[in-house]
């Protein structure tokens, strides 16, 4: 059974490489029509957990598609504007459920994997929020869904993290010569500040969160 790569969202050279040491084919282009039997639509810049495939393409051997979640304290109700939530809404009927990284996601060619996939991209407005749009093409499809753990993309959240870290910094702390303690950010999730710095850390986190 044919298996390889549909990378979308501009060219990867460690993607590619890693690909061809792997001896997967990849294909560049928006998703679309599948062009493998077993097709991980990947978005550049994504750090593929390339020790997992294996046990990825075993699990489309029974599901439709495979995709790992996105964020524990994260729902559908905290994600995109107003007006795409209340059109998610109408198809989901409750916003209180988990989003999924739809960076990785891996898909089976057949009648429901191609649903999905074709159901996603007429979801996916412009400007619009491409998890809203991946869930409601769930809801819509109902493949048999395999929802794997936040882990397989665990390395590209803390790259996220340190991104949001660099951007916007804290201003510097006046505890800067206590030791260093760390914060959860939410399940999973840890930073290193100093201590009695907490709160603080914990404030300007969840404000990165409400401007994303």
């Amino acid at each position: 059974m044919s298996k390889g790569i549909l990378l979308h969202g501009g060219q990867d050279e460690v993607i590619q490489g890693r690909a061809k040491a792997a001896g997967l084919p990849v294909v560049s282009g928006p998703p679309g029509a599948l062009p493998f039997e077993k097709t991980l639509i990947v978005q550049a810049g994504t750090r593929v957990p390339w020790d997992m495939l294996p046990a990825a393409w075993h699990f489309l051997e029974r599901w439709d598609a495979a995709v790992p979640l996105w964020r524990y304290g994260m729902t559908a109700a905290g994600v995109g504007t107003a007006e795409e939530r209340a059109a998610t809404e109408v198809v989901v009927r409750d916003l209180r459920v988990l989003l999924h990284s739809v960076e990785l996601v891996f898909v089976r060619r057949n009648e429901a994997g191609q649903a999905l996939v074709e159901a996603w991209r007429r979801e996916c407005a412009p400007g619009g929020d491409k998890r809203l749009a991946f869930l409601r093409a769930v809801h819509l499809v109902k493949p048999r869904l395999c929802v794997l753990p936040i882990s397989w993309l665990a390395e590209v959240q803390q790259q996220s993290l340190q991104h949001m870290g660099r951007s916007s910094r804290l201003p510097r702390s006046p505890n800067a010569g206590r030791p260093l303690v760390r914060v959860e950010l939410e399940p999973g999730r840890f930073v290193k500040c100093h201590k009695g710095d907490e709160e603080r850390v914990l404030a300007h986190y969840r404000r990165q969160m409400e401007e994303r």
